[in-house]
């Protein structure tokens, strides 16, 4: 997540605590309870040896699977998961409030460190998936599918130490996390069928990585070609063990720039990408016309079918002047008329997820902080009576929008 997420430390200190005690649901919610598997091997294939990354060559997998039908609506619930800023009686009635919403998805990270904390022993990964298992498990306890973002690198794959944004040292061993990710929580995910009192929500999308056309969170810069090995490999390991799913380049601020670039030196990916994430962040008017300058990067690439999904759009409350900053009063007024729009434009767009549903509303001159829709104290705000209206009118029929070139 962008740094409107971060708290990945104390995400990772959540995870070793939950590893050795059984995660109960809220006994408030009404949802049935799940316990977290401690720990399960893999094997890569071939020598089981870690390898560099390689650049591709070869066919690149599975053709692009079609763009799915309809559009879903959510949003970002990193807080609720990244930190000890929520207990789980908090996260429950922030997520059944969500949910009333009419929102279907949520995004929040799958960190690879949290999961993977040591490296393979003899080419055998060994995973805990107690992070992973209480966001899988709580959002379907509440009718909310993930959407996991696979990020980043673990401490002892970083190609430069100490920055997990820096790209791994193995594509390879980052693809055994996100296929072995994919077995667990995707289609007929080992973790459905260990938890059969829960409702199945099983991981369709997976998004690989986070704003990697961002120095901010591919160190030391962007690097397109390199971003293009990553997702071939992961895509590749995620099909493996879901053909059903689809994989989806990372967040982008900047798709017009860097998509391109990502083919030109990856060309084999053209026809096997099955989704492109953007963040169009700005106010309603610019969030539209970077969807359609997104779309027509895409159809003028040739891949005009591949399917837009906004999985970052938003606005902070404080401080005034900040990057993203709208007026409280003004805010709701956003909302509505954005997601109004996002349900009937004919841009091709998946899916819709506003960042974020809640946030901290700490520090007042940290925007970080006020992104956040629903308030952390719990109750009705306006802006979430306006994201439930935004959602019944972008849901609503209506004639479509012609934004983009068709």
């Amino acid at each position: 997540m962008n740094p409107r997420a971060g708290l990945l430390a104390a995400a990772i200190g959540v995870a070793v605590v939950v590893i050795a005690i059984a995660v109960v649901m809220s006994a408030g919610s009404g949802s049935p309870g799940f316990t977290a598997t401690q720990t399960s091997t893999a094997r890569p294939s071939g020598s089981g040896t870690v390898t560099t990354s390689r650049t591709s060559t070869g066919p690149a997998g599975p053709p692009a699977r079609p763009a799915p039908a309809g559009e879903q609506f959510g949003a970002n619930v990193n807080y609720l998961f990244n930190g000890s800023d929520f207990t789980p009686d908090q996260v429950a009635v922030q997520l059944a409030a969500l949910r009333r919403t009419g929102a279907t998805v949520a995004r929040s990270d799958a960190f690879w460190e949290a999961s993977e904390p040591a490296p393979p022993v003899d080419g055998v990964h060994h995973y805990q998936w107690a992070f992973d298992d209480r966001v899988a498990g709580t959002l379907a306890a509440h009718g909310l599918r993930w959407l996991p973002v696979i990020d980043y690198t673990a401490p002892w794959a970083q190609s430069i130490p100490g920055q997990d944004h820096s790209p791994p040292s193995s594509d390879p061993a980052y693809a055994q996390y996100a296929g072995a990710f994919a077995a667990r929580y995707g289609s007929d995910g080992t973790f459905w069928r260990a938890h059969p009192g829960l409702p199945a929500q099983p991981v369709q999308s997976y998004e690989i990585w986070n704003e990697p056309d961002s120095g901010e969170f591919w160190t030391p810069g962007p690097d397109p070609g390199r971003y293009a090995q990553l997702y071939e490999q992961a895509r590749d390991a995620i099909l493996a063990a879901d053909p059903s799913a689809r994989v989806l380049i990372g967040g982008l601020k900047s798709p017009s720039t860097f998509l391109p670039a990502m083919l030109a030196a990856q060309p084999q990916l053209r026809g096997h990408i099955d989704g492109v994430a953007i963040h169009p962040y700005g106010g309603p008017l610019v969030v539209l016309s970077r969807i359609r300058a997104a779309r027509a990067t895409i159809t003028a690439l040739g891949l005009g079918q591949v399917p837009l999904y906004v999985t970052e759009f938003g606005w902070t409350t404080k401080p005034p002047g900040a990057v993203d900053y709208a007026p409280e009063q003004r805010r709701p007024r956003y909302l509505v008329s954005t997601l109004s729009s996002l349900g009937h434009l004919n841009c091709g767009l998946a899916a819709a997820l506003l960042y974020t549903w809640v946030s901290p509303e700490r520090d007042p001159n940290n925007s970080q902080d006020w992104y956040g829709i629903s308030s952390p104290r719990g109750g009705a705000t306006p802006a979430v009576a306006a994201f439930r209206a935004g959602l019944s009118a972008a849901t609503a029929p209506r004639a479509p929008i012609r934004l983009c070139a068709t």
